[in-house]
């Protein structure tokens, strides 16, 4: 009939699936992003002290995302130009 996957319960696999979440698979994308950019905010921010928190990982997000994804920052000066 075919194979029964996913019964195996080495001490690994309970190992792996407590660290990978509590129902025992691997994290989704977003979770693994999120971490990704809390570990580098974590990082940054002795670094960086006058900097808000919200804005920097607002920064290191868009920093993070491939180019695509990326948002864009656009603000209108005093002389009537935009820069981003």
């Amino acid at each position: 009939m075919g194979r029964r996957g996913g019964r195996s319960r080495s001490s690994a696999k309970v190992a792996a699936a407590r660290r990978n979440g509590a129902r025992g698979g691997r994290p989704r994308n977003a979770d693994l992003f999120a971490r990704e950019v809390q570990g580098l905010c974590e990082r940054l921010s002795p670094r960086l002290p006058r900097v808000d928190p919200g804005d920097l990982r607002l920064i290191v997000r868009c920093l993070l995302l491939p180019p695509a994804r990326r948002a864009v920052f656009v603000i209108r000066r005093k002389d009537g130009r935009y820069v981003f």
